[in-house]
């Protein structure tokens, strides 16, 4: 054992995380870190796996005998934050096949559109960040192997056309109003060089098209390595596979028996399209959402479903261009955020150069109460006030180190609980859209198992989407192509399922003592932790079945 203590380490480990990673430091609200982009390169690679092996010696040497309960919490989450790191740099290695995973390095959006200081200063950064990209995207080309799998390179190639018409647009209409002229110099010297770079960079990846082939399964092995190392879900993939078809099943017997009480002797499908009919036009997509938002947030206050640490909501706006392949998205200030209080709660329109009927169909997904509860999921009491009990996280740690699984399962649990709690004076059609999304989530989970420990196709995946989760073609397809990049999106019904369970045992325990908004009030109260460290933070007995 050493003498070293849980604060040095932790410090340590958090500067190594945010010297790595700066864009993620500047996105969790420490600014110092603006205008730097992370190095793609295999040297910083090896580096940092040398780094996080070193951390791993001196977390081996702490005492945890003698550690408090928010210690005992910083010390978990960095056996986590090593143990999956590791996994992602040496056993993973997405940085060779994903290329959608360096759009976050070409991302500039945060720099305008978050008064964090003075607009001279962030334009300042923004033109360094910038000033990183024709070097960025050169070594990101290099590290990337050939032939790349198709679909996580049809959708990069989509975003990053997103990020450039954003450089020549939004971008540099944003610095209209500085006064400093050598600073605007400089600035649109930057964002020329950027843009030039990175419309290469996108021909260079449509030249890969032609070789590209449909090698983006994970394997088992790796899949598994991803559920321990990252939520400590330590089971086969075909127990984790069961969970999500039994949930499949009992939400799909919920949907035949929720429809028939809308319209008898009609199938469910038939009763979704008709409800489909029923949702705002595109130009009035953002106006009709943001009302909602009231009425979702004054219910939940009312009904003390969780505390609401803050007054400042968030703004209802239009997805970014290269953000579309997500229906709908929160985008909150950072945690450590102390100046800027801007959170975009996104819905995406239907794209302009869609045909009508393409622009209907993509509608039709936000029928009225499909909307309620897709707001439930983004905002109140979804990942919004999520990240305003974040702010409140007791260590730099918890509020720095996350978990997948509790962020998406937390949001995903509200619809089904507000639901249950009342909200929408207990509505047939609410209650399907609900389970409708609650499908899609299944739909997810067992794809991403299938596809990359099954050898399911994107075809067959999108055919499952289409049959189980009652969606259309273009969504089923925008779909299936996701759970190739990203396997982790079973975390939607695995999180829930984990929170359902812990709510199970903790009111077990409490017995008449048990509430709802105490129960919520403790959950968020440690950030966002894997599910299985919160039931030893929450429960007498922290152990026993997870699922």
């Amino acid at each position: 054992m050493s003498d070293e203590t849980m604060g040095d380490l932790v410090a340590d480990y958090l500067k190594g995380v945010y010297e790595y990673r700066p864009e993620t430091a500047f996105w969790l609200g420490l600014h110092e870190y603006g205008g730097k982009v992370h190095d793609p390169s295999e040297r910083a690679r090896r580096a940092r796996v040398e780094e996080l092996g070193n951390f791993r010696d001196r977390l081996s040497r702490i005492d945890d005998g003698d550690l408090t309960r928010t210690e005992r919490l910083d010390y978990d989450l960095i056996d986590v934050g090593i143990s999956y790191q590791l996994y992602e740099l040496e056993d993973l290695r997405e940085h060779e096949w994903n290329p959608v995973a360096y759009a976050h390095g070409v991302d500039v959006s945060n720099y305008t559109k978050r008064a964090y200081a003075p607009l001279p200063e962030r334009i300042a950064q923004m033109a360094r960040h910038l000033g990183t990209m024709p070097d960025y995207l050169q070594s990101v080309l290099s590290g990337l192997r050939d032939p790349l799998p198709r679909a996580p390179l049809e959708i990069a190639i989509d975003a990053f056309r997103g990020q450039l018409d954003y450089l020549r647009g939004e971008a540099r209409a944003s610095v209209e109003d500085l006064e400093d002229r050598g600073l605007m110099s400089r600035f649109e010297q930057a964002s020329d060089a950027a843009a030039d770079s990175l419309e290469q960079f996108i021909a260079q990846l449509e030249t890969r098209l032609e070789r590209a082939d449909g090698n983006f399964a994970i394997g088992r092995e790796r899949y598994e390595k991803m559920l321990r190392f990252g939520e400590l879900v330590n089971l086969p993939v075909e127990r984790v596979l069961e969970v999500g078809e039994a949930d499949l099943q009992n939400n799909e017997e919920q949907v035949r028996i929720t429809a028939a009480r809308i319209a008898p002797n009609t199938d469910p499908r038939e009763v979704m399209r008709q409800l489909g009919r029923e949702h705002p036009s595109a130009d009035r997509l953002v106006p009709e959402t943001a009302a909602m938002l009231e009425e979702i947030r004054t219910f939940l206050i009312e009904q003390e479903i969780v505390s609401v640490p803050s007054e400042v909501r968030c703004e209802v706006t239009h997805t970014p261009p290269y953000m579309r392949w997500a229906f709908a998205a929160m985008d909150p200030p950072g945690p450590f955020e102390t100046v800027a209080t801007e959170a975009y709660y996104y819905v995406t329109p239907p794209e302009p150069s869609w045909t009508p009927e393409e622009q209907e169909e993509w509608l039709s997904r936000f029928d009225y109460h499909t909307l309620r509860d897709v707001s439930i999921h983004e905002a109140y009491p979804g990942h919004y006030v999520h990240f305003l009990h974040m702010q409140h996280a007791p260590t730099d740690a918890s509020k720095a180190l996350s978990s997948y699984a509790f962020i998406e399962g937390w949001a995903h649990y509200c619809e089904q609980m507000m639901v249950e709690a009342g909200y929408g004076n207990h509505d047939p059609r609410l209650r399907l859209a609900q389970l409708r999304e609650a499908l899609l989530r299944d739909c997810r989970y067992i794809v991403s198992i299938k596809m990359h420990t099954h050898g399911m196709t994107v075809e067959e995946a999108t055919r499952f989407l289409l049959e189980h989760g009652y969606m259309d073609e273009l969504p089923a397809r925008r779909e299936a192509q996701r759970g190739t990049f990203d396997p982790g999106y079973l975390n939607y019904t695995l999180g829930k399922l984990q929170i359902l369970k812990l709510r199970e045992d903790y009111e077990r325990e409490k017995g008449m003592e048990f509430s709802l908004r105490a129960f919520h009030d403790e959950l968020l109260a440690y950030g966002a932790p894997p599910v299985p460290l919160l039931r030893k933070l929450l429960l007498q007995d922290g152990v026993g079945e997870i699922l």
